[in-house]
C-alpha cells in the first residue's frame, strides 16, 4: 500500500522534472533556430524532435508553445509548428520599436548608473571588442552582444524593458547578422557601443537614448541585407 502523500513530495518531484525538461527543449530548440540548423519556415516535428533529443512529446510541445510566444515559431492548426520567416517589413518594424525601447532603457540607465555599473559595462564592452578581433564565426561576439545590451537595460532600473524587447526581437536574425559582420560593421557596432557608455557614464540621458537607437536603426540594414 503506498503511504500518503501529505506534503505532495511525489507531485513536486514530477512538476520539477517536468519543468526541467520543458527547459531542456527549449533551450535546445532555440539554440538551433539561432545558430541556423533549422532555418525560416522549416517545419518542427514534434516526434522528431523528441526522438533527437530524448525526451517525450509533451516537453517539446510545452517549448513550442513557448517559442511561439517569443515569435520564433508559429503553431498551425491542425499541421504543426514551424520557424518564422520575417518578411522586411518585419525586421523593419522590429528594429524600430527595438530602437524606441532600448533608446529609452538607455536613457534610464545614464539617470540612474553608478560607478560599479559602468565599470560592468566597459567588462562587457571589452570581452564584445576581443569577441570581435578573433574573426572566428561562432556565438561568442552574439552572446557578448547580448550581455553588454541586456547590462544597460538592468541599468536602467525598468522590470519591463527587457520583456518588451525580447518580444519584438529575434535573436537568430541577430546572431546570423553578427556572423556575417565585415570590418566596417564591426568597427560601427563597436563605435556606437563605446558612445553608449560614455553617454551613461556622463549621466548624458539624451545621448544615451540617441546612441543606442542610433546603433540598433544602423544595425537593421545589415540584418535586412542577410535576410534569407
Amino acid at each position: 500500500m503506498t503511504a500518503p502523500t501529505t506534503n505532495g513530495h511525489p507531485s513536486d518531484t514530477r512538476d520539477s522534472a517536468r519543468a526541467a525538461h520543458t527547459r531542456l527543449a527549449y533551450e535546445a530548440l532555440k539554440e538551433r533556430i539561432a545558430a541556423g540548423d533549422v532555418g525560416p519556415g522549416a517545419w518542427l516535428r514534434e516526434y522528431t524532435l523528441a526522438t533527437s533529443l530524448g525526451l517525450s512529446r509533451t516537453p517539446i510541445r510545452e517549448a513550442l508553445r513557448l517559442l511561439a510566444a517569443e515569435g520564433l515559431v508559429e503553431l498551425v492548426h491542425n499541421r504543426g509548428a514551424r520557424v518564422v520567416s520575417w518578411t522586411a517589413e518585419d525586421i523593419d518594424e522590429a528594429y524600430r520599436l527595438r530602437a524606441l525601447i532600448e533608446g529609452y532603457g538607455a536613457g534610464l540607465a545614464a539617470r540612474h548608473a553608478d560607478q560599479d555599473c559602468v565599470a560592468e559595462l566597459r567588462v562587457l564592452q571589452d570581452r564584445y571588442e576581443r569577441a570581435l578581433d578573433e574573426h572566428v564565426q561562432s556565438d561568442s561576439a552574439a552572446q557578448c552582444n547580448d550581455d553588454f545590451h541586456a547590462a544597460v537595460l538592468a541599468a536602467s532600473r525598468s522590470p519591463r524593458l527587457s520583456t518588451l524587447v525580447a518580444s519584438v526581437s529575434s535573436a537568430p536574425l541577430v546572431r546570423r547578422v553578427l556572423r556575417s559582420y565585415d570590418d566596417d560593421d564591426r568597427w560601427r557596432s563597436v563605435m556606437a557601443h563605446r558612445d553608449v557608455i560614455t553617454a551613461i557614464q556622463n549621466a548624458d540621458e539624451e545621448l544615451a537614448a540617441s546612441a543606442m537607437s542610433s546603433h540598433i536603426l544602423a544595425a537593421r540594414y545589415s540584418t535586412l541585407q542577410q535576410r534569407p
